[in-house]
C-alpha cells in the first residue's frame, strides 16, 4: 500500500481521538468541513477495516451523496488500494468498505445495515427528528461513532438542537469557518472575491452563507405541514400543477388530492432533462385531472395538450407569486412521506432578507421548484376552496320541532 501525506487542518485533530460517540461539525461555507471528514474517513479506512455508512436525509442517487468527494480524493491522493464503482468504495487491502444512503423514507433499509462503525450524516441540517430516532440505535456496534457535517439552516435544526444546544455525553463540537481555508492558503481567489463582495454589499447574506449564523423562524415561508405516510382511499384528486425545467432546473409535477377540510400534495415527477412527450407521457399514465402549467412556457403547454393531456396554463399577474403563497398557507396542507423532493423544499423555502438583515416580501428561488408547481395548482382552486369556506362558516339556524295540525 502506497504510502501517502494527507494535510489536515489542527482545528480538526478531535476527530482522531477515540473519546466520542457524535460529533458536530458544523459553520459557514468553504470550512473545510467535508473535505477533512471525507480525507478523516479514508485515513481511517486504510489503518483498519472499517465500514463507513454516508448518509444525507434526502438522496434520490448516488449523485446527490458523498460518493463523488471521496472518489475524488482517492484519484488526487493516488490511493490505489481503493476500487471505486458506481455505487460503492472498497479497500481491496483490508476490506473497508463505503455505502450510501438517504434516511428520508428508507427506515427499513437504514435498521437493516449491520456492522456500522462511522456513520457520516452529510448536509445534516436537514434531518428530521424522526430519521435521528431510526439513526441513533442503528449505529449500534461497540465503538461506533456518528459525524454530522451542516450549515445551520434554521434556529432549531435538530441535529445543532441535539448536540449543541442541548448537549449529548461524549460529543465532540467543532465550529469552523472560511478563515481556516485563508489561514492555510487553501481558499481560492474566485471564492475569497466572492466572499467579500458578500461581507460588503450583502452583510445579512454574509453571516448565514459564510459565518454560519441560522436563518429565523420567521424566514420559512410555510410551516405546520403534516407528513403522512398514504393518501387515504377517500381523498378526491383536484388538481396537478406543472413547473418546467430542463438543464438547470427540474421539472416538478405534484398532484394535488382534497380530503377532510384540507388538501394532500403527492410529488409524481421531479426530475432535469424531460422532453415535452416524456413530461406528456408520464401524466397520462396518471389518474385524470386537471393540469395546471407555468404559463410562461405556452408553446410547451400546446405541445403537451397535442398529446392528449388536459393542460392550462396558470393565472399570472402582478403579485400572483404573494398571493398564491398566501393562498397556500391559509390551507391545511399535508404532504406525503414519498414526496422526497417536496419534503426538502418544504423545510428549505425561505424569504428572502435586505442587505441590512430584514425579511423582505420576496421567496428565494432555491427550492421553488416543487412549490411553485403547487402554487399554480392550489390558485387554479380559488373558487372551490371560497365556496367551501361560505359553506362551512354559514351560520346554523336551530329549529325547534313544531307538532303537526294535519295529525
Amino acid at each position: 500500500m502506497k504510502k501517502q501525506i494527507v494535510e489536515i487542518p489542527s482545528e480538526f485533530k478531535g476527530l482522531f481521538k477515540k473519546d466520542w460517540r457524535e460529533a458536530a461539525i458544523y459553520g459557514g461555507r468553504f470550512s473545510l468541513k467535508s473535505h477533512t471528514v471525507a480525507r478523516f474517513l479514508l485515513i481511517e479506512a486504510r489503518t483498519q477495516k472499517t465500514r463507513v455508512a454516508c448518509f444525507r436525509e434526502f438522496q434520490n442517487s448516488i449523485a446527490e451523496s458523498s460518493h463523488q468527494l471521496l472518489a475524488d480524493l482517492i484519484r488526487e491522493y493516488d490511493m490505489t488500494d481503493f476500487e471505486v464503482t458506481s455505487n460503492s468504495i472498497i479497500n481491496k487491502i483490508n476490506g473497508s468498505d463505503f455505502i450510501f444512503k438517504g434516511l428520508w423514507h428508507n427506515e427499513q433499509s437504514i435498521k437493516s445495515i449491520e456492522g456500522i462503525d462511522i456513520a457520516w450524516v452529510e448536509e445534516a441540517q436537514t434531518v428530521s427528528n424522526q430519521s435521528l430516532e431510526v439513526l441513533t440505535p442503528t449505529v449500534r456496534k461497540a465503538g461506533s461513532r456518528i459525524i454530522y457535517t451542516y450549515n445551520r439552516l434554521l434556529e432549531d435544526d435538530p441535529v445543532h438542537t441535539r448536540l449543541v444546544l442541548e448537549g449529548r455525553p461524549n460529543t465532540l463540537v467543532i465550529n469552523v469557518n472560511y478563515d481556516i481555508a485563508l489561514k492555510y492558503g487553501w481558499m481560492p481567489d474566485s471564492i475569497r472575491l466572492e466572499m467579500e463582495d458578500d461581507k460588503a454589499r450583502r452583510p445579512s447574506l454574509y453571516r448565514h452563507k459564510w459565518l454560519g449564523e441560522p436563518n429565523s423562524l420567521e424566514q420559512r415561508i410555510y410551516r405546520d405541514w403534516q407528513v403522512i405516510d398514504e393518501i387515504p382511499h377517500e381523498a378526491r384528486l383536484e388538481r396537478y400543477g406543472l413547473d418546467f425545467g430542463y438543464s438547470n432546473d427540474p421539472t416538478a409535477i405534484v398532484a394535488i388530492y382534497y380530503y377532510n377540510g384540507g388538501y394532500i400534495l403527492d410529488e409524481v415527477l421531479f426530475q432535469k432533462g424531460l422532453s415535452n412527450k416524456q413530461i406528456a407521457d408520464t401524466l397520462l399514465n396518471q389518474k385524470k385531472a386537471l393540469v395546471i402549467a407555468d404559463s410562461a412556457e405556452p408553446k410547451s403547454i400546446d405541445e403537451i395538450m397535442s398529446y392528449g393531456v388536459n393542460i392550462q396554463p396558470a393565472v399570472k399577474g402582478q403579485g400572483s407569486v404573494l398571493q398564491g403563497i398566501q393562498l397556500v398557507q391559509d390551507q391545511k396542507i399535508s404532504i406525503t412521506k414519498r414526496s422526497v423532493n417536496g419534503n426538502k423544499a418544504y423545510r428549505n423555502y425561505m424569504w428572502m432578507k435586505d442587505k441590512d438583515g430584514r425579511i423582505i416580501n420576496e421567496p428565494d428561488h432555491l427550492y421553488s421548484d416543487f412549490l411553485d408547481a403547487v402554487r399554480y395548482g392550489m390558485t387554479s382552486l380559488v373558487s372551490i376552496i371560497n365556496r367551501l369556506d361560505f359553506i362551512a362558516n354559514m351560520p346554523r339556524i336551530e329549529t325547534k320541532d313544531e307538532p303537526n295540525p294535519a295529525r
